[in-house]
């Protein structure tokens, strides 16, 4: 349903200098599901409403009338996908993720949000300094519902 693209800042100033960006383009081609537009819209008006470590962090979107695309942190670390891939799984392991999954679900409904589409694979992890998964981070808002603004699905 998009594109995904590695990007880099042309004024790359501040302290979110190096922060490595990834930008979301929609494919959009005649005929297409108007939900996979409607989607993308929502995504657009959630991601900067969104604050804290459990979401990426925004940094720009273009509207449909000229290109649109949506700029955010690129998370570096891994998937729960990939580490369900890895399996088995110690229990240990499992019900440390499966706290790191709710801490984030938690903080993301304290924000008046519901994802709707978590799954394995919109569900990164922040390497921590040791290189291990650290935080939950919540990926792809196209299915979300914010409760103060439109539900435009």
């Amino acid at each position: 349903m998009a594109t995904l693209w590695r990007v880099t800042r042309v004024d790359a100033t501040g302290p979110d200098a190096d922060m490595p960006l990834i930008m979301k383009v929609p494919r959009i081609k005649g005929g297409d599901d108007p939900t996979t537009i409607v989607g993308f819209e929502v995504e657009q008006m959630i991601m900067p409403a969104l604050v804290g470590t459990h979401v990426p962090r925004f940094v720009a979107n273009g509207d449909f009338t000229s290109r649109p695309y949506i700029v955010m942190e690129r998370i570096a670390g891994s998937s729960l996908k990939a580490r369900f891939d890895a399996a088995p799984i110690p229990i240990a392991e499992v019900a440390e993720l499966g706290q790191k999954v709710a801490i984030a679900l938690h903080e993301l409904h304290r924000q008046h949000v519901v994802h709707l589409d978590v799954k394995p694979s919109n569900i990164m992890f922040r390497t921590d300094a040791a290189g291990q998964p650290g935080e939950a981070v919540l990926i792809d808002f196209g299915l979300s519902r914010h409760e103060r603004l439109p539900d435009l699905l």
